[in-house]
């Protein structure tokens, strides 16, 4: 009950189950020292919003052992007291009528811990980043609810997601169908969710998912959310950014599910629209059609180049290409006199 106070620093709400953690060690100093890591990694209710950090915890030398920690040290090198005899444990309980059900209980040592963490780190790191720096997981789970309300995150999907982190497991197929279907209904790629994709495709999968663009990748579904990203760019050249609907708010859902129904008819799209982008700046209707054909250039000639349907997996691929390109194509460049024209 002590834990599950609030601003208790050993509480951490994921979905709606309320999760609480200690750790047990020969001395105190090093169990309070694992906590205060643990809770500013994951976020726990009561640390300090812009460092993750109690404020009742050595906020320097912690700050400074999380730095270490999501750089990729290992915990071995930078605090070897506390990979050595200090256990760690998680719990996480959720309401079940006038009950209380055990959503899961997690125990490990907390140099195990860490190195999963570290795993999820990577998993999840795509260019350019979240701008919060390091979001808790609790602000990726937003991206799987309806409206963006944590309410709304799936109960078991939450549950399941935090044990596969602490654990280093498979992350639960349920993320990914979470994942699509948000995408679809919002139009939106945003950096968490492009890194919940890469994540799923690099445990799940087993694929060796880019963290940033990747012009060689010959993946199809990975090519054709580039192309997408591309006429969706095209478009905005010709017609500006000040459209009611773009081909990403009519199109995106088909085209990452179903792409022969709909690529044919972007790409007659984009010839009308090259056209105009032509009249006002030639030189940037030259690159967008080079960059068009570097990316079907990709395509292998003896596949169709639109498949009838895609796999969940190369949904995936087809939501991290279009945030890399998109990414890559919107970005403003300082040092280009007509960057306000090609990006507006």
């Amino acid at each position: 009950n002590l834990f599950l106070e609030r601003d208790s620093g050993h509480r951490i709400q994921i979905g709606d189950a309320s999760t609480v953690f200690w750790a047990d060690a020969a001395e105190a100093d090093l169990a309070m020292e694992a906590e205060s890591i643990f809770g500013a990694l994951y976020g726990a209710e009561g640390a300090d919003a812009e460092t993750g950090i109690d404020q009742k915890t050595e906020a320097a030398k912690i700050g400074s052992l999380l730095a270490a920690i999501r750089n990729g040290q290992r915990l071995v090198q930078i605090a070897p007291e506390l990979t050595k005899g200090v256990r760690f444990h998680v719990l996480a309980l959720a309401p079940n009528a006038a009950r209380l059900s055990i959503r899961f209980f997690f125990e490990d040592d907390f140099g195990n811990l860490v190195e999963n963490y570290q795993r999820f780190l990577d998993d999840m790191r795509v260019e350019p980043p979240p701008r919060e720096g390091f979001p808790p997981l609790w602000r990726y789970l937003v991206e799987t609810a309806i409206l963006g309300k944590r309410e709304n995150v799936p109960p078991n999907l939450a549950g399941e997601w935090m044990r596969a982190i602490l654990s280093g497991r498979r992350y639960p197929m349920t993320l990914l169908a979470n994942v699509l279907m948000r995408i679809k209904a919002d139009k939106q790629v945003n950096s968490l969710r492009a890194g919940i994709l890469k994540a799923l495709l690099i445990r799940n999968f087993n694929r060796g998912a880019p963290m940033a663009l990747d012009t060689s990748n010959t993946d199809k579904g990975y090519i054709l959310g580039r192309l997408f990203a591309t006429y969706e760019l095209v478009q905005s050249a010709a017609l500006g950014s000040k459209i009611n609907a773009t081909i990403k708010d009519k199109y995106y859902g088909s085209a990452s599910s179903t792409p022969r129904k709909v690529f044919a008819l972007l790409d007659k799209g984009s010839a009308n629209h090259l056209s105009k982008v032509g009249k006002a700046s030639p030189g940037f209707r030259v690159n967008l059609e080079k960059q068009i054909g570097e990316i079907m250039a990709l395509m292998t000639p003896s596949d169709a180049p639109y498949p009838a349907s895609l796999s969940a997996e190369e949904q995936a691929l087809f939501g991290l290409g279009y945030y890399h390109q998109r990414s890559e194509s919107f970005r403003p460049k300082k040092d280009d006199n007509n960057s306000k024209e090609e990006t507006s």
